[in-house]
């Protein structure tokens, strides 16, 4: 491997393996918690029941199960899954090479390797990384298909990376429309009114996808219901979509993230209407589905920032191609334009990654539980691993209405009891006690014995927390 190859690689692989780096130094969001506590199910049951209105499949949280068996039960842990995919994913354009160049495949893996969206989900225990990464993988296999003689490799490659695609997250739908409608538009524009005759692959893509579909859903058979209710969730998530469900944003949402964050994927959005000029029509169709799914979750009402991966990656590689084009011709200019934005994209992924990695002021850190609040609870993790049979005998009681991260923090502590303003206990004896300090004045009362009292911040969007702990 020459020198050349050696210093590029070196640096990919330096940004990757950082993200390995203090996985504990955030505390578990609210959904990793959520998730995490899935995996803790799974366990107990011996395999996923998959509920529709949990909206995502069930492949993420086998994943996440095999992190833990490995690796032991901890929010460390479960974010290697994330870690790993997310370095899969840094190396998908190498794969694209042959329609985008070696030259633009560099340049977009060095771009993914620091961009912040996907270093900092890629600790994050959440579908969207190893969902962005099977999308990649499975338009890899899409363009070959498009091109080459019929192949059971590429058969078997569409319809299993599809098949894990819908057994992810249920977004894998907006993706195959626009794909639908991308191919449509490239092949009007290029003056081709019908589709070659590919059946083969059409149906077999789908025949195989749809048995992963039934063994994953259906837990091997042992889950009867799960196949209907994959179908069911499409009910729940259409509504949640359009209506929003608290996660309002406006339609230029993804392009303020993008301005602040991701500078190489605003300009690949910039780039991309330039697809109308004389290009290969593979990135013709790259440029055309990017952007399509880019109005299809600006369209949706339902934002939450880490959707971005599901489409970051295609204009990712539609920069890469316009640097690597426009590099003969003015390659000082192109070099100064990716040193800019190499720079400001490690600064801010270091930023929220391993500075402000509860900021209030960020996009990404979002709904973010607070570092304040891990010290207690840390407390009292400490005391179980030194004497593990308070798992059974410590008593912990919780009033509060966002409970998370909490039930997974104190998994395996069987004694503790989460309670609302409607169920909430009438005396409150417990060794650690919890409140909402929005509703202390309401409970404190209760409190039989002396306690000492604390207030931390619990995460955003709530109440403070108040954590009494019974005096000795």
């Amino acid at each position: 491997m020459s020198s050349r190859t050696m210093l590029p690689l070196f640096l990919i692989l330096s940004f990757i393996l950082a993200r390995l780096f203090h996985l504990d130094i955030r505390p578990p969001h609210h959904d990793e918690s959520v998730n995490g506590w899935f995996v803790d199910g799974l366990f107990k049951t011996g395999f996923y029941h998959y509920d529709p209105q949990n909206y995502h499949g069930p492949l993420y949280f086998y994943f996440l199960a095999i992190a833990e068996l490995m690796f032991g039960r901890s929010v460390e842990a479960l974010r290697t899954v994330t870690v790993f995919f997310g370095a899969l994913l840094t190396f998908v354009p190498f794969l694209y090479s042959r329609w985008i160049g070696n030259r633009a495949a560099w340049i977009a893996a060095f771009i993914l390797a620091v961009s912040p969206a996907v270093v900092f989900y890629s600790r994050y225990v959440i579908h969207e990384i190893p969902f962005a990464f099977f999308t990649a993988l499975f338009f890899y296999f899409w363009l070959r298909a498009r091109e080459e003689v019929f192949s059971y490799k590429i058969l078997l490659g569409l319809g299993l990376t599809l098949g894990v695609l819908a057994c992810l997250k249920e977004n894998f739908v907006i993706f195959l429309g626009c794909l639908f409608i991308g191919e449509i538009m490239v092949r009007i524009y290029a003056k081709e009114y019908s589709f070659p005759k590919k059946y083969s692959y059409y149906s077999g893509m789908s025949l195989i996808a749809f048995f992963v579909v039934i063994l994953v859903y259906s837990a091997l058979g042992r889950d009867e219901k799960g196949i209907t209710n994959f179908f069911q969730a499409f009910n729940f998530w259409s509504e949640t979509g359009s209506k929003g469900n608290g996660h309002q944003k406006p339609f230029e949402y993804w392009i303020l993230v993008f301005a602040k964050y991701e500078w190489a994927t605003l300009a690949g959005v910039v780039l991309a209407p330039f697809a109308l000029m004389k290009m290969p029509q593979s990135i013709r169709l790259t440029s055309v589905v990017s952007v399509g799914m880019l109005l299809a979750y600006s369209i949706v009402n339902y934002k939450t920032p880490w959707c971005l991966l599901s489409f970051q990656w295609g204009f990712v590689l539609v920069f890469a191609y316009w640097c690597s084009r426009l590099w003969d011709k003015n390659k000082k200019t192109v070099a100064f334009v990716l040193a800019i934005v190499g720079i400001q994209s490690v600064y801010q992924a270091y930023d929220v990654s391993f500075v402000n990695v509860d900021a209030d002021d960020s996009y990404y850190i979002y709904g973010q539980t607070y570092r304040d609040v891990m010290v207690p609870i840390q407390q009292i993790l400490n005391r179980v691993k030194e004497d593990p049979s308070l798992k059974k005998t410590l008593r912990i009681q919780v009033i509060s209405q966002f409970t998370w991260p909490l039930p997974f923090l104190l998994g395996e502590i069987n004694q503790v009891g989460y309670h609302t303003e409607q169920n909430a206990p009438d005396q409150l004896d417990a060794e650690y006690v919890l409140i909402d300090q929005l509703l202390e004045p309401k409970y404190a009362s209760r409190l039989v014995g002396k306690y000492d009292r604390v207030v931390y911040r619990a995460r955003q969007w709530a109440s403070p927390m108040v954590f009494f702990t019974k005096s000795k």
